[in-house]
């Protein structure tokens, strides 16, 4: 199974990585509500759902395929192995992660959780307002959890086979962001108010 699944990847990259990027983020939320945070199933959130699912694919489709497999592997190319495993892996988490995965991720979160009345006009405000609050705590997880995958994933997986790589190993980092960021304020104060 693996094999075949390897033959895919390679024929389709890129709409595979999105495809597992964007399963593993629902599966990981709806693990974090469920196990986790043990929200009842007729309590779950499914726009929290919707919103990290969509990300992941959008993430996996596009910007991590060429991060992943185009860009950062022909970076640090004059290193030794290790050192340039290890410049690539804190890139990762000090480039990409902050100026490009943390912004495109709320932005996509507040407009699907955009309530009809505010205007539209002020969903990226207010995604902009969360994404620089959020700036220091989220580059600390971050550079915690994907460091170390980053690690295995440059100096152990093929190329093709990145993207669905860091869908498996980075799991864990699901659950953190969704248990972190996930939950919308909108929800929290129904919450609290019941």
């Amino acid at each position: 199974m693996l094999a075949r699944m390897s033959q895919v990847a390679k024929r389709f990259p890129v709409i595979f990585g999105g495809c597992t990027l964007g399963t593993r983020y629902v599966l990981g939320d709806a693990f974090t509500q469920t196990v986790i945070e043990q929200t009842e199933i007729k309590d779950i959130s499914l726009k929290r759902t919707l919103s990290l699912g969509v990300f992941g694919f959008i993430m996996g489709s596009g910007p991590l395929y060429w991060w992943f497999v185009e860009y950062l592997p022909k970076r640090f190319l004059g290193l030794p192995k290790w050192q340039a495993v290890v410049a690539r892996s804190v890139t990762d988490a000090w480039t990409l992660m902050p100026f490009f995965y943390f912004p495109i991720f709320y932005q996509v979160k507040e407009a699907i959780f955009w309530d009809g009345k505010t205007p539209l006009s002020e969903v990226p405000k207010i995604a902009a307002r969360k994404y620089i609050d959020g700036f220091v705590p989220d580059i600390i997880s971050s550079t915690q959890v994907c460091v170390p995958i980053n690690i295995v994933l440059f100096s152990s997986v093929p190329s093709h086979f990145r993207v669905p790589a860091l869908s498996l190993f980075g799991f864990i980092w699901i659950l953190t962001l969704s248990s972190r960021r996930g939950a919308h304020e909108n929800e929290k104060e129904l919450e609290s108010s019941q």
